[in-house]
């Protein structure tokens, strides 16, 4: 993967889970299955084996391997409506 863009309000989004949930991180991963898979984003507590680590406005984010290998970029931006969007 060559690029994890995140907007500033989603950093402060997600700095203020992970001081919720008591993590040092949040993990990207790709979830559900047969048609419907879609990425998934959960606060963690230490990365999984493979998972590429990105640091993004101080904070850890941890991208699964297999997304990080087959996606060329990765983008979170909060939508007022709809919370943090990931494309």
């Amino acid at each position: 993967m060559t690029d994890l863009l995140i907007d500033d309000h989603s950093l402060e989004i997600i700095r203020k889970e992970l001081q919720k949930d008591d993590a040092i991180a949040m993990r990207i991963f790709i979830g559900g299955g047969g048609c419907c898979k879609h990425f998934e984003i959960i606060p963690v507590k230490k990365a999984l084996t493979g998972d590429i680590t990105f640091i993004r406005g101080g904070l850890r984010i941890f991208v699964e391997k297999e997304l990080a290998q087959n996606t060329s970029k990765i983008e979170i931006k909060n939508d007022e409506h709809k919370g943090l969007l990931m494309i």
